[in-house]
């Protein structure tokens, strides 16, 4: 996969979760595009958004995998 964007959430990380919207530092966000939960608490925590060319992904330090996400308006 491909990194597309490496910098910090702008604010709180408490996890995955479908109603939580993921802010970047630059103002982008992105929501998960199915129902994921994990929970981790997290000041401002590095991330990376990674795309295989077809779909985006959401890698937050200290989460493991990625998770699959879709831009939010």
């Amino acid at each position: 996969m491909k990194t597309i964007k490496d910098s910090c959430l702008a604010d709180e990380f408490e996890g995955w979760d479908e109603d939580m919207i993921y802010e970047f530092d630059d103002g982008s966000k992105w929501k998960l595009a199915s129902y994921t939960y994990s929970y981790s608490y997290s000041y401002r925590p590095r991330a990376k958004l990674k795309t295989d060319g077809f779909r985006y992904f959401l890698e937050v330090e200290g989460m493991g995998d990625p998770v699959e996400v879709v831009e939010s308006k």
